[in-house]
């Protein structure tokens, strides 16, 4: 049997040869990394300090406390007027009872809010957010059930949005007006949602899947 040292002796030295002969720069190619994956982690939220709080004779107000003075006032504009339409329009009574609590609460919540923000000295909206608007014009047009049904889920949706500000105010407000404020609008709003939904006309389909 012959030897095969000769030929790898050989195939040693044609390596050498071809890695001689390769340029200088050459770069050495790798397979192509996976592009990270987008919207699984986002970043945190800006952490809101001291700078962030205008103070008052009654306590530091934060922006999220400045939040949920202006929402009030803007939904209570929204829910009394649309609320007024329930009355006039629907034919089921439990739509007609939310609509009747819905106007003496929010009218109690309008005239208190506008109170402390008086004395804070903060200006208070006089019209609904743009977004408000869009559904009180969407109800101008509606009469019967489409009017029931698109008026319970709204303000089904909007009370949910709006327990969620309320509860984040009343945990870490410093403001001696606020505090019992958020308070009272808690309680008005898990009213208004058990009300809405004695109406049977909810669609929790359209609820947002609760998170963290």
């Amino acid at each position: 049997m012959k030897s095969r040292k000769p030929w790898i002796a050989l195939s040693g030295a044609l390596a050498l040869a071809v890695a001689a002969c390769a340029p200088p720069n050459a770069q050495v190619v790798t397979a192509p990394q996976a592009p990270a994956l987008t919207g699984q982690t986002a970043a945190p939220p800006a952490t809101l300090t001291e700078a962030n709080l205008t103070q008052t004779p009654f306590g530091p107000i934060s922006p999220t406390g400045r939040k949920l003075l202006t929402i009030v006032q803007q939904t209570s504009l929204r829910e009394i007027t649309t609320s007024t339409w329930a009355i006039q329009r629907s034919a089921n009574p439990a739509v007609q009872e939310a609509a009747r609590t819905i106007i003496t609460q929010h009218k109690d919540l309008e005239s208190r809010d506008t109170d402390i923000s008086s004395q804070m000295g903060l200006a208070v909206p006089t019209q609904p957010a743009p977004d408000m608007q869009v559904g009180i014009e969407r109800m101008r047009g509606e009469f019967g059930e489409e009017f029931d049904r698109d008026y319970v889920n709204t303000l089904r949706k909007a009370h949910a949005e709006a327990l969620i500000l309320v509860s984040t105010v009343r945990a870490d407000t410093r403001n001696t007006l606020v505090r019992p404020f958020a308070d009272l609008a808690g309680d008005y709003i898990k009213t208004h949602i058990n009300l809405l939904e004695k109406t049977g006309d909810v669609d929790y389909a359209q609820l947002p899947v609760p998170s963290l």
